[in-house]
């Protein structure tokens, strides 16, 4: 991008072609999913211009675990539908939490739940080395009603198993992974079931804790946190308060949304801002 002193006006192509324009609008994205062009260019340009670039970090992003049962793959590809995680501070409260789905991947986690959380992740992992994440695979119930609920299916089937009686409440890769967290015998039934042993199993039904201890990278991620300083940015029109003709839009700035169509709908938006902006601004710059 070409700047004067006071004023953005044109453009060199990677040819080194110059072409002078009225207005410039940055509109080339972060750096998350590059094969698409997203490079990060436009953070050196925006600089150059005397933007501030807030630090840039993933985010709807997967996170990574060592847990030994990630790297022994023990649920990898397991989905769990509609589970509420949460993204637990020092102090063990929930700093969000969000109800979808996610699946165990041989890194960690991922899924929509996870990309919700992600972003809070990295923030917490600036507070602490490693962070919890908390799953609760039957949100809409409470644990003492799920305890009494589960513990009625059992006594009124004391012959069979507890795999057998307990399989149509989850996927039994998961079931048999908190049986064997808790020492339960699959093939064990209601009368030989230890009360607090399986008191353990419903809390771990509840609130199942992964320590995660990063990210992948800012390209694997959907979405760029952090960028062009929005203090710097006209609001009502996108324009730079650096320099005259200069303006912005999407993911450049330090703006970001959840996917499923919140960060797009920001780019449009501002878009849509940034372009009657700029170019009324060309107009009237030629009408001088």
């Amino acid at each position: 991008v070409l700047y004067n002193e006071e004023k953005a006006f044109g453009i060199v192509t990677g040819s080194g072609e110059e072409i002078a324009a009225g207005s410039v609008v940055i509109a080339v994205g972060g750096k998350s999913v590059p094969h698409t062009g997203s490079t990060g260019d436009g953070y050196e340009w925006a600089e150059k211009a005397g933007h501030t670039i807030t630090e840039l970090f993933p985010t709807e992003v997967p996170v990574t675990s060592d847990e030994p049962f990630i790297n022994q793959k023990t649920l990898q590809g397991l989905s769990l539908r509609n589970v509420a995680l949460s993204v637990l501070n020092k102090k063990g409260k929930p700093v969000i939490t969000h109800q979808m789905d996610m699946i165990f991947t041989h890194f960690g986690l991922s899924g929509p739940a996870v990309l919700r959380c992600s972003q809070f992740v990295v923030k917490e992992l600036k507070k602490q080395e490693k962070v919890r994440l908390k799953i609760d695979l039957f949100p809409d119930i409470h644990e003492e009603q799920l305890f009494q609920r589960m513990h009625k299916e059992l006594k009124d089937a004391p012959k069979k198993s507890l795999k057998n009686v307990l399989k149509p409440w989850m996927q039994e890769r998961y079931l048999l992974f908190l049986f064997e967290r808790n020492k339960i015998d699959p093939s064990e039934t209601f009368s030989s079931l230890s009360k607090d042993r399986f008191r353990a199993f419903v809390k771990d039904c509840k609130e199942f804790t992964v320590n995660v201890n990063g990210t992948l990278s800012l390209d694997k991620a959907f979405v760029t946190g952090g960028g062009v300083s929005v203090k710097e940015i006209d609001p009502k029109k996108m324009a730079s308060k650096k320099k005259e003709g200069l303006y912005f839009c999407g993911e450049i700035l330090d703006i970001h949304g959840y996917t499923g169509g919140y960060n797009i709908t920001s780019a449009l938006v501002t878009g849509r801002l940034a372009g009657l902006n700029a170019g009324e601004f060309s107009l009237c710059r030629r009408k001088k």
